[in-house]
């Protein structure tokens, strides 16, 4: 990885520019550590303009840059995708990307009401796939994978609740006078407030009502 090069029309100390650099890095990319003992100042000439290389500019830009293409490649991914995946009656759930950022590797998670099948994902990789290349010649050349979500994937915000209405449910709750409590129960129903549960493998049914901040973590119990 170069060095970056920062020119700098200033006819003060070298020291003070290059502190005021830094500080304008930090404003620019918080929470990132720019002070490298690798820095290297050198000034070329006197009243000409101050060069500077620094070898921990770079690699924060490198970092921005690439952190920017990932973000605007999963946009554009959702562009071409969601009307696809609407069409066929999926919703896609998760885009990943990794990789090079001329040959990503990107991964799709769908799902649907009953269930996501082989038969879905082949078909909605295939359109997506063909789409890509058409919509976007000057894109890179991603490789797309489709999977639907797994067993253990855990269970987010309220689409990802109603998505599961009706099965049985593993929920972590949180109680204010002990610690964490673990029930497993179907849910009925889902609110603006909670979700309403269900225990229906006692003798005698009960159900419970559980707020959303009550909900530490939770996702569907199998069921054999």
């Amino acid at each position: 990885m170069g060095p970056s090069l920062c020119l700098c029309w200033h006819l003060r100390p070298v020291e003070w520019v290059l502190d005021e650099m830094v500080e304008r890095e930090g404003a620019l990319f918080p929470g990132l550590p720019l002070k490298d003992e690798s820095a290297r100042v050198h000034q070329l000439s006197g009243r000409e303009p101050t060069f500077f290389w620094s070898l921990s500019v770079a690699a924060i830009l490198d970092a921005y840059l690439v952190a920017f293409m990932t973000e605007n490649l999963i946009q554009a991914i959702r562009d071409v995708g969601d009307p696809l995946a609407m069409a066929l009656g999926l919703e896609i759930l998760d885009v990943q990307c990794t990789g090079k950022p001329a040959k990503p590797l990107v991964r799709l998670t769908l799902d649907k009401e009953g269930g996501v099948g082989i038969a879905d994902c082949e078909q909605f990789h295939q359109s997506l796939r063909r789409t890509w290349e058409i919509t976007q010649p000057e894109g890179p050349s991603c490789r797309f994978e489709v999977s639907s979500p797994g067993l253990d994937r855990p269970l987010k915000d309220r689409k990802d609740f109603q998505r599961v209405q009706g099965q049985r449910l593993r929920v972590t709750l949180q109680d204010d006078e002990s610690k964490p409590v673990v029930v497993i129960e179907r849910l009925r129903c889902v609110t603006e407030a909670g979700l309403q549960l269900v225990d229906d493998r006692s003798k005698v049914m009960s159900e419970r009502f559980v707020a959303w901040n009550e909900i530490i973590k939770a996702k569907v119990e199998v069921e054999f």
